[in-house]
Parts: C-alpha cells; sequence; structure tokens
C-alpha cells in the first residue's frame, strides 16, 4: 500500500487524476500538507536544473545557488533525508518558496482542470460560427478547420487554422492570441482580420479590418510584419516571402460571411476553388485558363448563374460530366 509522501510523489508526477485521486487529495489538502510541500520544492529544484520553467537563467542560477550554499556544508551529525528537505525548506529564500508554490498550483490546477482541446469543422457549403471562452467570435468558412482550446489558461490564447476564417478576438492585453496557419502565426491582442489559408491554395492571405495584426514567418529569419486596417499580408508558400499591401477595402474581402464571393483581378484558380467549397461541387480548368482573372460580384447567387457568368467573362465553355464540371476554352491571351 502506498504512504502518503509515495502518492503525492505518484500524483506530482502525472497528468491525469482518477477520481479516487481526486477525493484523496481533496481530503489530504484540507489537513497538514508539509509533506506536498517537500515534493513540491524538491520537483521544483529538478524542474529549474532539467528545463528552466518559466523562470528567468539569472533567477534561476540565484535560487540554486542559494539553496546549494545552505544544504551541500556536512551537518554536524547524520540525519536522515527527511530531515535534511526539511532543513532544505526552511532554508530556501522566500523567492524559492514563492516560485515552487506558483509552479505546484499550476500542475495541481492542471491536475484538477485540465485544458481540453477541441475542433471545429466547416464542411463545403456550409459556414460556422464559433465563440470561445475569452469572449472571441470566429466564423468558419467552408472547407475550414478550427483547432483550439475549451478555456486559456497560459500567458497566450493561441488556435490553429487549417482554411479561411474571420476573427473577432476580444481584447486582453495580457495574454496574445495567436492563430498558427501552415508556416505563418498571426499575432493581436483585440482586433478584427481575415485569416486565408487552405492547404491546396498557393499562399496565405491575412486582411485587417480593425486594430493592429502581427505576422511572423516562423520558418525563416523575417522580421515580423505589423499591419492596419485596409491591409493585406500575402504570404508565398512557393518562395516563403511576406509581402504586405494596401488595399481598398478589406469589407470585400470578409464580404463570403455574407454569402457573397468578390472578386478583383483575382486569377480563375483561386474563383474556382472558392466557387467548389462554397457550393460543394468539383470543377476542372484547363491549364491555359488558371491564370485568367477576373473582376466579378457573385452576390448570393444561385451555382448555374455563377457557371454561366464565368464563362462570359473569359470566353470559355463549361460542360458537365456526372458530378463533374470541366471548363474549356482558348485561354486569356
Amino acid at each position: 500500500m502506498e504512504t502518503i509522501v509515495q502518492r503525492l510523489e505518484r500524483l506530482y508526477k502525472t497528468d491525469i487524476l482518477t477520481q479516487d485521486d481526486k477525493r484523496w487529495l481533496a481530503e489530504y489538502l484540507k489537513g497538514d500538507i508539509s509533506e506536498l510541500y517537500l515534493i513540491a520544492l524538491d520537483g521544483f529544484s529538478k524542474d529549474v536544473l532539467e528545463q528552466k520553467l518559466t523562470l528567468s537563467d539569472q533567477a534561476s542560477s540565484q535560487i540554486l545557488k542559494n539553496i546549494h550554499q545552505r544544504i551541500t556544508k556536512p551537518p554536524e551529525q547524520a540525519f536522515p533525508i527527511r530531515r535534511l528537505l526539511v532543513k532544505m525548506a526552511i532554508a530556501a529564500s522566500v523567492a524559492t518558496v514563492f516560485c515552487t508554490g506558483y509552479l505546484f498550483r499550476k500542475q495541481l490546477d492542471n491536475w484538477i482542470d485540465p485544458v481540453k482541446y477541441q475542433e471545429t469543422v466547416a464542411l463545403n457549403g456550409e459556414i460556422k460560427l464559433i465563440s470561445l471562452s475569452d469572449g472571441t467570435t470566429i466564423c468558419l468558412n467552408a472547407g475550414s478547420r478550427l483547432s483550439y482550446p475549451d478555456k486559456f489558461k497560459q500567458n497566450t490564447r493561441e488556435v490553429t487554422l487549417t482554411g479561411e476564417a474571420f476573427f473577432k478576438v476580444a481584447h486582453n492585453s495580457a495574454k496574445p492570441f495567436i492563430i498558427h496557419s501552415g508556416k505563418i502565426t498571426t499575432t493581436v491582442l483585440g482586433t478584427s482580420f481575415n485569416v486565408k489559408a487552405y492547404k491546396e491554395d498557393k499562399a496565405i492571405k491575412v486582411t485587417v479590418v480593425s486594430g493592429k495584426v502581427g505576422i511572423l514567418n516562423t520558418k525563416a529569419k523575417q522580421p515580423a510584419v505589423l499591419l492596419t486596417p485596409n491591409m493585406q499580408l500575402v504570404y508565398s508558400k512557393t518562395d516563403e516571402t511576406l509581402v504586405a499591401k494596401k488595399i481598398d477595402d478589406a469589407l470585400s474581402v470578409i464580404s463570403w460571411q455574407e454569402g457573397k464571393l468578390q472578386y478583383h483581378n483575382t486569377p480563375l484558380s483561386d474563383v474556382l476553388a472558392d466557387v467548389q467549397r462554397k457550393y460543394n461541387v468539383t470543377i476542372k480548368a484547363d491549364k491555359n485558363l488558371l491564370n485568367c482573372t477576373l473582376y466579378a460580384d457573385f452576390n448570393n447567387m444561385p451555382l448555374q448563374k455563377v457557371l454561366k457568368l464565368i464563362e462570359a467573362l473569359i470566353n470559355a465553355r463549361f460542360k458537365k460530366e456526372g458530378s463533374i464540371y470541366t471548363l474549356k476554352g482558348k485561354g486569356c491571351n
């Protein structure tokens, strides 16, 4: 049978508590918790040595120096290891006790109330609205996926996006909101912006409607780019570059939330990709057509009308075989 110390040591090292462990720990915390303090102090010392958790190098080194100065002197007489730990705990500085308590409370909080990760998927032909625990709202476009925690307990609020979404981030200057999308990260404190990061697209685009947004290429040594309203950043997957530019109207970029598709000098390949996701259809086109550019507004139109307009704009024709539409024509040159 486990002793109190053995059980505490086991619980301190585990990430998941059983219901029996939770009941036992809750009862134990009502009484003398000196064993818990000693285990936490010992665990803290090991963490600082091995990982330097949450502390600066200078602070970690100073704390360890204080501890070592007090416990490496040979005692006048031999005594059990338990007494040595007690002496270590008493001699430790106030800073050590504070940091130990903070780290252990954090670990204990993770045991009792663990963070659970969730994933929301918007299939082709649908749009989903997501509300996060901090008050942030996200509109997820068709063919997109968002992974996020059920609560934000760390110093940042981090989510992962594949596809396209419009974010209205609740302001919190103490907890930056970070979106991971492919090889770029987008960081904000509280603002509204659009991220388009489909795997099949040649570029990732971030468009700011309000506030300020910072963009960083995580795979290349490039400085972060700061965007303000009506600015758009384009990350090229081919050469891994970040290019920021002013645009006429950011609201046109997020019009997809209202069922609209608006294009201004947009390659046909991008237009067809959007149409496929919105209407849940498969479209193919001759390679000589893909670089044609379009100026068009497809505002809540039925699919057949959208296809007819595309035909007229680039002088081509759609042919349907089974469930697949194929676009053929001479091209735009």
